[in-house]
């Protein structure tokens, strides 16, 4: 069985949105040796744009 992640993630484009199981997330970029998490694919998108807003 796999550990649950304990420490709390949040969206990186609207952070009030808690992502509960970043594991099984499917909406997540690497970048700079980074993870970062999505709530939805709008967010995605919304930061592949322009992800120096969101920095």
């Amino acid at each position: 069985m796999k550990k649950i992640s304990k420490k709390k993630t949040y969206c990186t484009v609207c952070p009030k949105w808690e992502i509960k199981i970043p594991e099984r997330c499917s909406n997540t970029l690497k970048a700079k040796s980074k993870t970062h998490y999505f709530c939805t694919k709008r967010c995605k998108e919304r930061y592949l744009k322009a992800p120096e807003k969101f920095a």
